[in-house]
C-alpha cells in the first residue's frame, strides 16, 4: 500500500513537473515585491497558494492535452545524458501508463479551481489573467505541428502569470517597472526555457511532424535566438533593479546583473559556441534557477533597508 501511495506521489510530481512547477512560483512573487515592498502578509500567502497550486495545474495540464503526442514520443525517445530539471518524479508518467487519464483530469481540474478560486479571492485582474494563461497554454498545445511561431505564445502566458502578483497588491499599469518585468518574464521563458527546451528534443520531434524553431530553422538561428532573448532578459532585469533604485541601491543592481550573466548569458555563449543538446539543457537548468536568484536578490535588498543605518 506504501509502495502503490508513493509511486501515485511521484507520478503526480512529475506529471506536474513539480520542480520547474515549485521554482516558477517565484515569478509572481517577485512581481508581489516589486509592486509594494511591503505586501501584506496575508495576501502574500494568497498568491504563494494561488500560484503554487496554478503552476502545479498548468504543467500537468501541458501533458494531459499532449499525452497522446507524448505516447508517439516514446517511440522514438532519445536517450539521456546529464540533469534535466524537468524530468524529477519522471518523464511524461500520463503517457507512459503510471497515471490514469481519470486521475490526471481529477488533478488539473482540483488545482485548477483552487488557483482560480484563490485569485479571485485577490481581484478579478487575478482570476482573468490566471484564465487567459490556460488558454494560451491550451492554445500551444494545438499548435505543436502547425508552426514554430507558438514560442511567442509561452512568453505571453508566463508574463501574464507573473502579473498575477502584481495585480495582487496594486492596480497600477503606467509604471514602467511593470512593462520591464512583463518584458523580463518573457524573454526569459522563450530564451531560458522554450527554445533549448525544444533543441534538447529536436530528434523525437522530427519523427513526430512537430514544429519548433530548431526542428524548422536549425540551430544557428536558434542560437541566435536563444542567446537575444537572453540578453533582453538580463538587460530588463536589471533594468528593473535600476527603476527600484530606492529599494534596491547598488547591491540590487550589481546582484542581478550578476545572477542574469551567470544564470543565463555565459550557459547561453556555451551553446552559441558548442550547439549540442546537452548544452541547451544545461541553458534550461541554470535559467529556471533565474528567478528565484532574483526574487532573493530583490527580497534581501528589501530587508536590508529595514535595517537602522544601513
Amino acid at each position: 500500500m506504501t509502495a502503490v501511495l508513493t509511486e501515485n506521489v511521484r507520478a503526480l510530481y512529475g506529471f506536474s513537473r513539480g520542480t520547474q512547477a515549485t521554482l516558477s512560483v517565484a515569478q509572481p512573487l517577485l512581481g508581489v515585491f516589486l509592486a509594494d515592498g511591503s505586501p501584506p502578509p496575508t495576501r502574500l500567502g494568497l498568491v504563494l497558494t494561488a500560484s503554487l497550486a496554478g503552476y502545479f495545474a498548468v504543467f500537468a495540464a501541458n501533458d494531459l492535452i499532449d499525452a497522446h503526442l507524448d505516447r508517439q514520443r516514446f517511440a522514438y525517445v532519445r536517450a539521456y545524458q546529464g540533469f534535466d530539471i524537468d524530468s524529477a518524479g519522471g518523464r511524461h508518467p500520463l503517457a507512459q501508463g503510471r497515471l490514469s487519464p481519470v486521475m490526471g483530469m481529477a488533478w488539473v481540474a482540483t488545482l485548477g479551481a483552487v488557483s482560480l478560486t484563490l485569485s479571485a479571492m485577490l481581484s478579478w485582474v487575478c482570476a482573468a489573467l490566471l484564465i487567459t494563461a490556460a488558454l494560451l497554454e491550451a492554445a500551444y498545445c494545438a499548435l505543436a505541428r502547425v508552426t514554430p511561431l507558438k514560442f511567442l505564445l509561452t512568453g505571453v502566458m508566463v508574463a501574464l502569470g507573473g502579473c498575477v502578483g502584481w495585480f495582487a497588491v496594486s492596480s497600477e499599469v503606467d509604471r514602467p517597472l511593470l512593462w520591464l518585468f512583463c518584458a523580463w518574464l518573457a524573454a526569459w521563458e522563450i530564451g531560458g526555457r522554450n527554445i533549448v527546451n525544444d533543441w534538447a528534443d529536436v530528434e523525437e520531434d522530427v519523427h513526430l511532424g512537430v514544429r519548433t524553431i530548431p526542428v524548422v530553422y536549425g540551430y544557428r538561428v536558434s542560437g541566435l535566438l536563444t542567446f537575444a532573448f537572453l540578453a533582453v532578459a538580463v538587460v530588463s532585469g536589471t533594468g528593473m533593479a535600476v527603476a527600484s533604485w530606492p529599494s534596491c541601491g547598488v547591491p540590487g543592481v550589481a546582484g542581478t546583473l550578476l545572477a542574469g550573466l551567470y544564470a543565463l548569458l555565459a550557459p547561453g555563449l556555451r551553446l552559441l559556441r558548442d550547439p549540442y543538446p546537452e548544452n541547451a539543457m544545461a541553458v534550461f537548468n541554470r535559467a529556471s534557477l533565474y528567478p528565484p536568484a532574483m526574487l532573493l536578490i530583490i527580497v534581501a535588498c528589501l530587508a536590508a533597508r529595514q535595517v537602522p543605518g544601513f
